[in-house]
């Protein structure tokens, strides 16, 4: 079975040209829970470590998940 999920997180990451720390919360990051592949709680947290490392690339020294959310998305019913 799987459960495809919106997460939402809030993060602490620093810049590497200015060593400037920010933090930010993002919402509607989309993955798929293969229940059969892992924990809920690994998938997700990898998916909000992949969205970073393709949003910001080389520009951060390094970043923290601080906490994190999902829930089901309801899919349109096609009537």
């Amino acid at each position: 079975m799987e459960t495809r999920l919106s997460i939402g997180a809030d993060i602490v990451l620093r810049y590497r040209d200015t060593a400037k720390e920010d933090s930010l919360t993002v919402e509607g990051i989309e993955c798929v829970w293969v229940w059969e592949d892992g924990s809920r709680d690994a998938i997700t947290y990898w998916a909000v470590a992949d969205w970073i490392a393709q949003t910001f690339g080389n520009k951060i020294d390094w970043f923290s998940i601080k906490c994190w959310t999902s829930s089901p998305v309801k899919m349109e019913s096609a009537e």
